[in-house]
Protein backbone atom coordinates (compact mmCIF):
# COMPACT_ATOMS: atom_id res chain seq x y z
CA UNK A 1 0.00 0.00 0.00
CA UNK A 2 1.82 3.00 -1.35
CA UNK A 3 1.16 6.73 -0.33
CA UNK A 4 2.63 9.98 -1.91
CA UNK A 5 3.93 12.61 -0.05
CA UNK A 6 4.88 15.99 -1.09
CA UNK A 7 7.59 18.26 0.19
CA UNK A 8 7.44 22.30 0.01
CA UNK A 9 10.14 24.82 1.59
CA UNK A 10 11.60 27.32 -0.31
CA UNK A 11 15.18 26.41 1.35
CA UNK A 12 17.06 23.99 -0.65
CA UNK A 13 19.11 22.17 2.06
CA UNK A 14 16.00 21.75 4.08
CA UNK A 15 13.82 20.24 0.98
CA UNK A 16 17.33 17.64 0.59
CA UNK A 17 17.38 16.64 4.51
CA UNK A 18 13.42 15.81 4.06
CA UNK A 19 14.29 13.97 1.57
CA UNK A 20 17.36 12.39 2.73
CA UNK A 21 16.70 11.66 6.39
CA UNK A 22 13.13 10.57 6.65
CA UNK A 23 13.02 7.20 6.11
CA UNK A 24 9.79 7.52 3.36
CA UNK A 25 10.16 4.15 1.86
CA UNK A 26 9.85 2.49 5.21
CA UNK A 27 7.03 3.87 5.74
CA UNK A 28 5.23 3.17 2.28
CA UNK A 29 5.65 6.87 1.22
CA UNK A 30 6.97 7.93 -2.43
CA UNK A 31 8.02 11.46 -2.77
CA UNK A 32 5.92 12.66 -5.88
CA UNK A 33 7.15 16.22 -5.78
CA UNK A 34 9.44 18.74 -4.36
CA UNK A 35 8.42 22.89 -4.41
CA UNK A 36 9.65 25.58 -3.51
CA UNK A 37 6.71 27.62 -2.78
CA UNK A 38 2.83 26.83 -2.80
CA UNK A 39 1.86 28.10 -6.31
CA UNK A 40 4.36 25.16 -7.42
CA UNK A 41 3.13 22.31 -4.63
CA UNK A 42 -0.81 23.35 -5.71
CA UNK A 43 0.32 22.60 -9.43
CA UNK A 44 1.32 19.48 -8.43
CA UNK A 45 -0.78 18.44 -6.35
CA UNK A 46 -3.41 18.81 -9.24
CA UNK A 47 -1.21 16.38 -11.03
CA UNK A 48 0.10 13.75 -8.60
CA UNK A 49 -3.06 13.61 -5.82
CA UNK A 50 -0.51 13.35 -2.88
CA UNK A 51 -1.68 11.82 0.52
CA UNK A 52 0.80 13.92 2.65
CA UNK A 53 2.18 17.54 2.07
CA UNK A 54 4.88 18.60 4.78
CA UNK A 55 5.18 22.01 3.94
CA UNK A 56 7.11 25.67 5.39
CA UNK A 57 4.75 28.53 6.63
CA UNK A 58 6.88 31.35 4.87
CA UNK A 59 7.83 31.17 1.43
CA UNK A 60 7.52 33.47 -1.26
CA UNK A 61 4.70 34.12 -3.81
CA UNK A 62 2.13 31.88 -2.01
CA UNK A 63 2.40 30.83 1.38
CA UNK A 64 2.00 27.80 3.38
CA UNK A 65 -1.68 29.06 4.63
CA UNK A 66 -2.24 30.69 1.03
CA UNK A 67 -1.67 27.01 -0.17
CA UNK A 68 -3.99 25.34 2.56
CA UNK A 69 -6.66 27.66 1.95
CA UNK A 70 -6.47 26.62 -2.20
CA UNK A 71 -6.73 23.09 -1.45
CA UNK A 72 -9.05 22.63 0.89
CA UNK A 73 -11.36 25.32 -1.27
CA UNK A 74 -10.58 22.76 -4.13
CA UNK A 75 -11.79 19.93 -1.69
CA UNK A 76 -8.60 18.30 -1.31
CA UNK A 77 -8.39 15.78 0.86
CA UNK A 78 -4.87 15.20 1.81
CA UNK A 79 -3.30 15.34 4.72
CA UNK A 80 -1.23 18.41 5.65
CA UNK A 81 1.64 19.02 8.16
CA UNK A 82 3.63 22.22 8.84
CA UNK A 83 6.97 23.08 9.24
CA UNK A 84 6.86 26.76 11.51
CA UNK A 85 9.19 28.73 13.29
CA UNK A 86 8.37 29.62 16.74
CA UNK A 87 7.91 33.64 15.99
CA UNK A 88 5.02 31.88 13.16
CA UNK A 89 3.36 29.60 16.62
CA UNK A 90 0.03 31.54 16.68
CA UNK A 91 0.17 31.79 12.93
CA UNK A 92 0.35 28.20 12.71
CA UNK A 93 -2.35 27.37 15.28
CA UNK A 94 -4.38 29.52 13.33
CA UNK A 95 -3.93 27.22 10.34
CA UNK A 96 -6.02 23.94 12.28
CA UNK A 97 -9.36 25.78 11.04
CA UNK A 98 -8.32 24.03 7.78
CA UNK A 99 -7.65 20.90 9.15
CA UNK A 100 -3.46 20.64 9.40
CA UNK A 101 -3.26 17.65 10.96
CA UNK A 102 0.15 19.21 12.66
CA UNK A 103 3.06 21.16 13.35
CA UNK A 104 6.61 20.88 13.90
CA UNK A 105 8.61 23.76 15.20
CA UNK A 106 11.76 24.69 13.84
CA UNK A 107 14.31 23.77 14.27
CA UNK A 108 13.37 20.64 12.90
CA UNK A 109 13.83 17.92 15.43
CA UNK A 110 13.90 15.50 12.85
CA UNK A 111 13.54 11.75 15.31
CA UNK A 112 9.83 13.92 16.58
CA UNK A 113 8.88 14.45 12.64
CA UNK A 114 9.38 10.94 11.46
CA UNK A 115 7.25 9.66 14.23
CA UNK A 116 4.68 12.55 13.61
CA UNK A 117 4.70 10.75 10.42
CA UNK A 118 4.53 7.74 10.91
CA UNK A 119 1.36 7.91 12.74
CA UNK A 120 -0.17 10.05 10.29
CA UNK A 121 0.70 6.84 7.78
CA UNK A 122 -0.66 4.43 10.40
CA UNK A 123 -3.96 6.79 9.67
CA UNK A 124 -3.98 7.04 6.04
CA UNK A 125 -3.59 2.83 6.17
CA UNK A 126 -6.35 2.74 8.55
CA UNK A 127 -8.71 5.06 6.37
CA UNK A 128 -7.81 3.37 3.35
CA UNK A 129 -9.30 0.14 4.73
CA UNK A 130 -11.88 1.09 6.23
CA UNK A 131 -12.96 2.74 3.14
CA UNK A 132 -11.79 -0.39 1.27
CA UNK A 133 -14.51 -2.41 3.29
CA UNK A 134 -17.53 0.10 2.57
CA UNK A 135 -16.32 0.15 -0.53
CA UNK A 136 -16.61 -4.03 -0.69
CA UNK A 137 -19.51 -3.89 1.39
CA UNK A 138 -21.30 -1.44 -0.92
CA UNK A 139 -20.31 -3.82 -3.43
CA UNK A 140 -22.44 -7.08 -1.90
CA UNK A 141 -25.25 -5.05 -0.93
CA UNK A 142 -25.70 -3.73 -4.47
CA UNK A 143 -25.19 -7.38 -6.12
CA UNK A 144 -27.62 -8.58 -3.90
CA UNK A 145 -30.00 -5.82 -5.36
CA UNK A 146 -30.04 -6.21 -7.80
CA UNK A 147 -30.12 -10.10 -8.11
CA UNK A 148 -32.89 -9.92 -5.72
CA UNK A 149 -34.88 -7.63 -7.92
CA UNK A 150 -33.94 -9.63 -11.36
CA UNK A 151 -35.62 -12.99 -9.39
CA UNK A 152 -38.60 -10.81 -8.62
CA UNK A 153 -39.23 -9.58 -12.13
CA UNK A 154 -39.06 -13.64 -13.20
CA UNK A 155 -41.25 -14.21 -10.18
CA UNK A 156 -39.37 -15.80 -8.74
CA UNK A 157 -39.60 -13.84 -4.89
CA UNK A 158 -36.52 -14.87 -2.24
CA UNK A 159 -36.77 -15.17 1.22
CA UNK A 160 -33.52 -15.24 2.81
CA UNK A 161 -32.38 -12.15 0.61
CA UNK A 162 -34.33 -9.85 2.26
CA UNK A 163 -31.46 -10.25 5.04
CA UNK A 164 -29.05 -7.73 3.00
CA UNK A 165 -31.81 -5.78 1.94
CA UNK A 166 -33.70 -4.74 5.51
CA UNK A 167 -31.20 -1.90 6.14
CA UNK A 168 -32.57 -0.45 2.85
CA UNK A 169 -36.40 -0.86 3.42
CA UNK A 170 -36.02 -2.18 -0.23
CA UNK A 171 -38.97 -4.90 0.91
CA UNK A 172 -41.11 -3.10 2.47
CA UNK A 173 -41.25 -0.29 -0.06
CA UNK A 174 -44.75 0.39 -1.91
CA UNK A 175 -42.98 3.41 -4.28
CA UNK A 176 -41.56 1.82 -7.05
CA UNK A 177 -41.83 2.28 -10.50
CA UNK A 178 -40.19 0.86 -13.51
CA UNK A 179 -38.58 2.02 -17.39
CA UNK A 180 -37.87 -1.47 -19.66
CA UNK A 181 -35.53 -0.38 -22.43
CA UNK A 182 -35.93 -3.19 -25.26
CA UNK A 183 -34.24 -3.14 -28.44
CA UNK A 184 -36.54 -4.56 -31.04
CA UNK A 185 -34.58 -6.93 -33.33
CA UNK A 186 -31.79 -7.33 -31.20
CA UNK A 187 -31.62 -11.39 -31.16
CA UNK A 188 -31.57 -11.06 -35.07
CA UNK A 189 -28.69 -8.46 -35.42
CA UNK A 190 -26.47 -9.74 -32.27
CA UNK A 191 -27.21 -13.56 -34.29
CA UNK A 192 -23.28 -13.24 -35.24
CA UNK A 193 -21.66 -11.85 -32.52
CA UNK A 194 -19.88 -13.62 -30.13
CA UNK A 195 -20.50 -14.92 -26.58
CA UNK A 196 -18.41 -12.91 -24.90
CA UNK A 197 -18.85 -9.93 -27.76
CA UNK A 198 -22.74 -10.17 -26.56
CA UNK A 199 -21.35 -10.03 -22.51
CA UNK A 200 -19.89 -7.09 -22.96
CA UNK A 201 -21.60 -5.05 -25.06
CA UNK A 202 -24.69 -5.40 -22.97
CA UNK A 203 -22.97 -4.47 -19.65
CA UNK A 204 -21.53 -1.48 -21.69
CA UNK A 205 -25.09 -0.35 -22.40
CA UNK A 206 -26.12 -1.18 -18.95
CA UNK A 207 -23.35 0.88 -17.49
CA UNK A 208 -24.45 3.65 -20.34
CA UNK A 209 -27.99 3.32 -19.18
CA UNK A 210 -26.64 4.23 -15.33
CA UNK A 211 -24.80 7.06 -16.54
CA UNK A 212 -27.29 8.69 -18.70
CA UNK A 213 -30.64 7.81 -16.60
CA UNK A 214 -28.16 8.38 -13.50
CA UNK A 215 -29.73 12.79 -13.12
CA UNK A 216 -33.40 12.00 -14.24
CA UNK A 217 -34.31 8.67 -12.24
CA UNK A 218 -33.99 8.83 -8.69
CA UNK A 219 -32.56 6.06 -6.69
CA UNK A 220 -32.14 3.88 -9.82
CA UNK A 221 -31.20 0.28 -10.15
CA UNK A 222 -30.70 -0.87 -13.88
CA UNK A 223 -31.18 -5.14 -14.40
CA UNK A 224 -30.16 -7.20 -17.49
CA UNK A 225 -33.75 -9.22 -17.69
CA UNK A 226 -32.21 -10.70 -20.21
CA UNK A 227 -29.74 -10.07 -23.74
CA UNK A 228 -31.00 -6.70 -25.59
CA UNK A 229 -33.77 -5.67 -22.46
CA UNK A 230 -32.96 -4.03 -19.26
CA UNK A 231 -35.76 -2.91 -16.44
CA UNK A 232 -34.36 0.38 -14.80
CA UNK A 233 -36.18 0.25 -10.97
CA UNK A 234 -36.30 3.66 -9.40
CA UNK A 235 -38.55 5.81 -6.84
CA UNK A 236 -41.67 6.87 -8.41
CA UNK A 237 -41.78 9.36 -5.55
CA UNK A 238 -38.66 10.81 -5.20
CA UNK A 239 -38.23 12.94 -8.41
CA UNK A 240 -41.93 14.56 -8.05
CA UNK A 241 -42.76 14.77 -11.75
CA UNK A 242 -43.90 11.64 -13.52
CA UNK A 243 -41.26 11.05 -16.16
CA UNK A 244 -42.67 12.16 -20.56
CA UNK A 245 -41.55 11.35 -23.23
CA UNK A 246 -40.18 14.91 -23.47
CA UNK A 247 -37.37 13.91 -20.90
CA UNK A 248 -36.44 10.98 -22.63
CA UNK A 249 -36.05 12.09 -26.16
CA UNK A 250 -32.85 13.59 -25.99
CA UNK A 251 -31.16 10.59 -23.87
CA UNK A 252 -33.01 8.17 -26.41
CA UNK A 253 -31.08 9.89 -29.08
CA UNK A 254 -28.02 9.62 -27.52
CA UNK A 255 -28.62 5.96 -26.46
CA UNK A 256 -29.84 5.12 -30.47
CA UNK A 257 -26.82 6.70 -31.96
CA UNK A 258 -23.97 4.72 -28.98
CA UNK A 259 -26.72 1.12 -30.45
CA UNK A 260 -26.54 2.46 -34.14
CA UNK A 261 -22.80 2.21 -33.87
CA UNK A 262 -22.95 -1.47 -33.65
CA UNK A 263 -25.98 -1.83 -35.77
CA UNK A 264 -28.92 -0.78 -36.64
CA UNK A 265 -31.47 -1.62 -33.83
CA UNK A 266 -34.65 -0.06 -32.89
CA UNK A 267 -34.77 1.38 -29.35
CA UNK A 268 -37.88 1.01 -27.44
CA UNK A 269 -38.40 2.73 -24.11
CA UNK A 270 -42.17 1.77 -21.76
CA UNK A 271 -42.81 3.44 -18.80
CA UNK A 272 -44.88 2.67 -15.85
CA UNK A 273 -44.94 4.91 -12.98
CA UNK A 274 -47.75 4.43 -10.96
CA UNK A 275 -46.51 3.25 -7.57
CA UNK A 276 -45.96 -0.47 -6.46
CA UNK A 277 -44.59 -3.01 -4.19
CA UNK A 278 -41.75 -5.32 -4.84
CA UNK A 279 -43.77 -8.57 -5.24
CA UNK A 280 -45.95 -6.83 -7.74
CA UNK A 281 -43.16 -5.59 -10.04
CA UNK A 282 -43.22 -9.33 -11.41
CA UNK A 283 -46.95 -8.91 -13.11
CA UNK A 284 -45.78 -4.79 -14.45
CA UNK A 285 -42.98 -6.42 -15.84
CA UNK A 286 -45.38 -8.62 -18.05
CA UNK A 287 -47.57 -6.32 -18.50
CA UNK A 288 -44.61 -3.51 -20.15
CA UNK A 289 -43.84 -6.70 -22.31
CA UNK A 290 -47.66 -6.54 -23.44
CA UNK A 291 -47.90 -2.93 -23.91
CA UNK A 292 -44.62 -3.32 -25.95
CA UNK A 293 -46.38 -5.97 -28.53
CA UNK A 294 -49.21 -4.49 -28.70
CA UNK A 295 -48.27 -0.87 -30.02
CA UNK A 296 -46.52 0.41 -33.57
CA UNK A 297 -42.86 -1.48 -33.28
CA UNK A 298 -42.10 2.74 -34.70
CA UNK A 299 -43.05 3.54 -32.04
CA UNK A 300 -39.87 4.31 -29.72
CA UNK A 301 -42.12 5.28 -26.38
CA UNK A 302 -44.79 3.74 -24.71
CA UNK A 303 -46.74 4.04 -21.31
CA UNK A 304 -47.97 0.78 -20.36
CA UNK A 305 -50.42 2.46 -17.90
CA UNK A 306 -51.86 4.08 -20.62
CA UNK A 307 -51.70 1.76 -23.37
CA UNK A 308 -52.78 -1.64 -22.06
CA UNK A 309 -54.38 -2.18 -18.53
CA UNK A 310 -54.49 -5.59 -17.18
CA UNK A 311 -56.53 -5.50 -14.95
CA UNK A 312 -59.38 -4.14 -17.49
CA UNK A 313 -58.39 -6.48 -19.90
CA UNK A 314 -60.91 -8.94 -21.23
CA UNK A 315 -60.31 -12.24 -19.09
CA UNK A 316 -62.09 -14.67 -21.08
CA UNK A 317 -59.72 -18.38 -21.78
CA UNK A 318 -58.79 -17.15 -25.51
CA UNK A 319 -57.36 -13.81 -23.83
CA UNK A 320 -55.36 -15.35 -20.80
CA UNK A 321 -54.20 -18.15 -23.34
CA UNK A 322 -52.37 -15.81 -25.61
CA UNK A 323 -49.58 -14.68 -22.78
CA UNK A 324 -49.32 -18.14 -20.97
CA UNK A 325 -48.31 -19.46 -24.34
CA UNK A 326 -44.68 -17.05 -24.07
CA UNK A 327 -44.81 -19.06 -20.14
CA UNK A 328 -45.89 -22.76 -21.61
CA UNK A 329 -43.06 -22.71 -24.08
CA UNK A 330 -40.25 -21.19 -21.90
CA UNK A 331 -41.15 -23.81 -19.14
CA UNK A 332 -41.69 -26.17 -21.83
CA UNK A 333 -38.22 -25.69 -23.17
CA UNK A 334 -36.66 -25.11 -20.02
CA UNK A 335 -38.10 -28.36 -17.99
CA UNK A 336 -37.38 -30.52 -21.42
CA UNK A 337 -41.52 -31.33 -20.51
CA UNK A 338 -42.33 -31.92 -24.83
CA UNK A 339 -46.27 -32.31 -23.55
CA UNK A 340 -46.36 -29.00 -22.87
CA UNK A 341 -44.63 -27.90 -26.12
CA UNK A 342 -47.48 -30.16 -27.68
CA UNK A 343 -50.09 -28.37 -26.03
CA UNK A 344 -49.16 -25.25 -26.90
CA UNK A 345 -48.95 -26.06 -30.68
CA UNK A 346 -52.35 -27.17 -30.03
CA UNK A 347 -53.76 -24.40 -28.66
CA UNK A 348 -52.29 -22.07 -31.58
CA UNK A 349 -53.63 -23.83 -34.18
CA UNK A 350 -57.05 -23.53 -32.50
CA UNK A 351 -56.66 -19.88 -31.48
CA UNK A 352 -55.57 -19.18 -35.21
CA UNK A 353 -58.45 -21.54 -36.72
CA UNK A 354 -61.58 -19.36 -34.84
CA UNK A 355 -59.71 -16.18 -35.24
CA UNK A 356 -62.33 -13.38 -36.40
CA UNK A 357 -61.83 -10.98 -39.11
CA UNK A 358 -60.92 -7.83 -37.35
CA UNK A 359 -58.21 -10.11 -34.73
CA UNK A 360 -55.88 -11.21 -37.53
CA UNK A 361 -53.36 -7.81 -37.24
CA UNK A 362 -53.49 -8.53 -33.72
CA UNK A 363 -52.89 -11.67 -34.11
CA UNK A 364 -50.02 -11.55 -36.32
CA UNK A 365 -48.22 -8.87 -34.12
CA UNK A 366 -48.56 -11.54 -31.41
CA UNK A 367 -47.36 -15.04 -33.49
CA UNK A 368 -44.45 -12.18 -34.60
CA UNK A 369 -43.59 -11.57 -31.06
CA UNK A 370 -44.22 -15.42 -29.92
CA UNK A 371 -41.25 -15.98 -32.88
CA UNK A 372 -38.94 -13.62 -31.35
CA UNK A 373 -39.73 -15.17 -27.93
CA UNK A 374 -38.94 -18.55 -29.15
CA UNK A 375 -35.95 -17.83 -30.73
CA UNK A 376 -34.05 -15.76 -28.14
CA UNK A 377 -35.33 -18.50 -25.92
CA UNK A 378 -33.61 -21.61 -28.00
CA UNK A 379 -30.58 -19.56 -28.33
CA UNK A 380 -30.20 -19.04 -24.83
CA UNK A 381 -30.85 -23.00 -24.30
CA UNK A 382 -28.54 -23.93 -27.69
CA UNK A 383 -31.07 -25.60 -29.02
CA UNK A 384 -30.99 -23.80 -32.61
CA UNK A 385 -27.41 -23.92 -34.72
CA UNK A 386 -26.76 -20.79 -35.76
CA UNK A 387 -27.56 -21.08 -39.93
CA UNK A 388 -30.92 -22.66 -38.52
CA UNK A 389 -30.99 -19.34 -36.66
CA UNK A 390 -30.09 -16.92 -39.61
CA UNK A 391 -32.98 -18.95 -41.73
CA UNK A 392 -35.47 -18.04 -39.62
CA UNK A 393 -34.60 -14.61 -39.15
CA UNK A 394 -34.21 -14.29 -42.90
CA UNK A 395 -38.13 -15.71 -43.23
CA UNK A 396 -39.28 -13.49 -41.00
CA UNK A 397 -37.80 -10.67 -42.50
CA UNK A 398 -40.14 -11.58 -45.03
CA UNK A 399 -44.26 -9.74 -45.24
CA UNK A 400 -45.52 -13.48 -43.84
CA UNK A 401 -49.07 -14.26 -43.42
CA UNK A 402 -51.15 -15.00 -40.50
CA UNK A 403 -51.00 -18.85 -42.01
CA UNK A 404 -46.83 -18.67 -42.65
CA UNK A 405 -46.40 -17.08 -38.90
CA UNK A 406 -48.01 -19.91 -37.52
CA UNK A 407 -46.55 -22.73 -39.85
CA UNK A 408 -42.95 -21.23 -38.77
CA UNK A 409 -43.87 -20.93 -35.42
CA UNK A 410 -45.46 -24.27 -35.08
CA UNK A 411 -41.95 -25.82 -36.71
CA UNK A 412 -39.77 -24.40 -34.69
CA UNK A 413 -41.47 -25.79 -31.58
CA UNK A 414 -41.44 -29.28 -33.18
CA UNK A 415 -37.79 -28.56 -34.14
CA UNK A 416 -37.22 -27.83 -30.07
CA UNK A 417 -39.00 -30.82 -29.19
CA UNK A 418 -36.30 -32.58 -30.97
CA UNK A 419 -33.59 -30.86 -28.79
CA UNK A 420 -35.91 -30.93 -25.52
CA UNK A 421 -35.59 -35.12 -25.86
CA UNK A 422 -31.94 -34.98 -26.44
CA UNK A 423 -31.01 -32.12 -23.73
CA UNK A 424 -29.30 -32.88 -20.51
CA UNK A 425 -32.10 -33.22 -17.73
CA UNK A 426 -32.83 -30.33 -15.10
CA UNK A 427 -31.92 -32.92 -12.76
CA UNK A 428 -28.40 -33.58 -14.15
CA UNK A 429 -27.50 -29.95 -14.57
CA UNK A 430 -29.26 -29.39 -10.94
CA UNK A 431 -26.95 -32.34 -9.38
CA UNK A 432 -23.77 -30.87 -11.09
CA UNK A 433 -24.63 -27.69 -9.28
CA UNK A 434 -24.68 -28.49 -6.41
CA UNK A 435 -21.40 -30.22 -6.73
CA UNK A 436 -19.59 -27.49 -8.05
CA UNK A 437 -21.12 -25.20 -5.21
CA UNK A 438 -19.95 -27.39 -2.62
CA UNK A 439 -16.59 -27.86 -3.73
CA UNK A 440 -16.46 -23.87 -4.54
CA UNK A 441 -17.83 -22.78 -0.89
CA UNK A 442 -15.25 -20.88 -0.07
CA UNK A 443 -14.12 -18.91 -2.94
CA UNK A 444 -16.23 -16.15 -4.26
CA UNK A 445 -18.24 -17.21 -7.30
CA UNK A 446 -21.95 -16.04 -8.60
CA UNK A 447 -24.67 -17.13 -10.97
CA UNK A 448 -22.86 -15.97 -14.34
CA UNK A 449 -19.64 -18.30 -13.56
CA UNK A 450 -21.64 -21.67 -12.37
CA UNK A 451 -23.84 -21.03 -15.36
CA UNK A 452 -21.10 -20.60 -18.05
CA UNK A 453 -19.45 -23.69 -16.16
CA UNK A 454 -22.86 -25.96 -17.02
CA UNK A 455 -23.27 -24.54 -20.36
CA UNK A 456 -26.17 -22.71 -20.05
CA UNK A 457 -27.50 -19.18 -19.76
CA UNK A 458 -28.13 -17.08 -16.39
CA UNK A 459 -31.67 -16.53 -16.53
CA UNK A 460 -32.09 -20.27 -17.61
CA UNK A 461 -29.49 -21.69 -14.42
CA UNK A 462 -31.73 -19.40 -12.18
CA UNK A 463 -35.47 -20.81 -12.91
CA UNK A 464 -33.65 -24.62 -12.89
CA UNK A 465 -32.28 -23.57 -9.78
CA UNK A 466 -35.79 -22.32 -7.61
CA UNK A 467 -37.70 -25.45 -9.28
CA UNK A 468 -35.10 -28.29 -8.59
CA UNK A 469 -34.67 -26.85 -4.49
CA UNK A 470 -37.31 -24.77 -3.97
CA UNK A 471 -35.05 -21.39 -3.36
CA UNK A 472 -33.05 -19.33 -5.43
CA UNK A 473 -29.00 -19.33 -5.58
CA UNK A 474 -28.20 -17.13 -3.67
CA UNK A 475 -30.15 -18.30 -0.44
CA UNK A 476 -29.14 -21.76 -1.39
CA UNK A 477 -25.48 -20.99 -1.33
CA UNK A 478 -25.90 -18.75 2.26
CA UNK A 479 -27.23 -21.42 3.79
CA UNK A 480 -24.67 -24.08 2.87
CA UNK A 481 -22.40 -21.56 3.80
CA UNK A 482 -23.66 -20.78 7.13
CA UNK A 483 -24.30 -24.67 7.72
CA UNK A 484 -20.29 -25.20 7.38
CA UNK A 485 -19.71 -22.29 9.21
CA UNK A 486 -21.22 -23.72 11.84
CA UNK A 487 -19.40 -26.98 12.11
CA UNK A 488 -16.10 -25.27 12.13
CA UNK A 489 -17.53 -23.26 14.96
CA UNK A 490 -18.36 -26.62 16.72
CA UNK A 491 -15.29 -28.56 15.75
CA UNK A 492 -12.56 -26.61 14.91
CA UNK A 493 -10.12 -23.60 16.79
CA UNK A 494 -9.82 -21.54 13.56
CA UNK A 495 -10.48 -17.93 14.55
CA UNK A 496 -13.87 -16.22 13.59
CA UNK A 497 -11.89 -14.70 10.32
CA UNK A 498 -10.75 -17.98 8.94
CA UNK A 499 -13.49 -19.60 9.38
CA UNK A 500 -15.23 -16.67 7.45
CA UNK A 501 -12.93 -16.71 4.87
CA UNK A 502 -13.29 -20.86 4.58
CA UNK A 503 -16.71 -20.20 3.61
CA UNK A 504 -16.49 -17.35 1.01
CA UNK A 505 -16.46 -14.38 2.85
CA UNK A 506 -12.99 -12.30 3.13
CA UNK A 507 -14.07 -9.56 5.57
CA UNK A 508 -14.88 -10.69 9.07
CA UNK A 509 -17.73 -8.01 9.71
CA UNK A 510 -19.93 -8.61 6.75
CA UNK A 511 -19.63 -12.75 7.99
CA UNK A 512 -20.55 -12.14 11.38
CA UNK A 513 -23.56 -10.05 10.14
CA UNK A 514 -24.80 -12.70 7.87
CA UNK A 515 -24.11 -15.34 10.25
CA UNK A 516 -26.26 -13.37 12.90
CA UNK A 517 -29.24 -12.47 10.71
CA UNK A 518 -29.50 -16.17 9.60
CA UNK A 519 -28.34 -17.67 13.28
CA UNK A 520 -29.44 -15.04 15.14
CA UNK A 521 -26.55 -15.05 16.93
CA UNK A 522 -22.93 -14.49 16.68
CA UNK A 523 -20.00 -17.04 15.60
CA UNK A 524 -18.69 -15.83 18.99
CA UNK A 525 -22.04 -16.55 20.56
CA UNK A 526 -22.26 -20.00 19.03
CA UNK A 527 -19.38 -21.01 19.22
CA UNK A 528 -19.66 -20.28 23.06
CA UNK A 529 -22.75 -21.69 23.09
CA UNK A 530 -21.80 -24.94 21.28
CA UNK A 531 -18.48 -25.42 23.50
CA UNK A 532 -18.55 -28.77 25.77
CA UNK A 533 -17.87 -26.46 28.90
CA UNK A 534 -21.43 -24.78 28.01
Amino acid sequence: MNFKVLLVDDETPILNNLTKVIPWAEMDFEIVGLAKNGLEALRMVNEQHPDLILSDIRMPVMDGISLIKELRSQDHKCEVLLLTGYQEFEYARAAIQYHVRDYICKPIDYAELENTVRTISDDIRAKRKKLLKEQQMNEVIHWATENYLLHTLLGQEADKTKMILDEENLVERKDFAVLLVDLYDYAYKSMTWTIHERKAWNLHIKEKLKEMLGNLLKEQTVIQVREGEWCVIFSATAGGEPITREHLYSRFLSLQALIDQKDSMFLRLCTYQEPVALNELSAVYKRMQQALILNSSQDWFVSAVSSFDLEEAPRSRDHSSQWEWIEQMGTGLRNGDGKALQQVILELKNYVGHLKETSISRAEKLLHYLLIHLVREMRELHMLPSDEEELVWQQMQLALSLKELLSLLVSLIERSLDSVSSKKTSEQLMLSAQDYIQHKLDQDFGIEEIAEYLGISCSYFCLLFKNHFGETFVEYLTKQRMEMAKCLLRSSDKSIAQIGMGVGYQERRYFTKVFQKYIGMTPSEYRLQESPAS
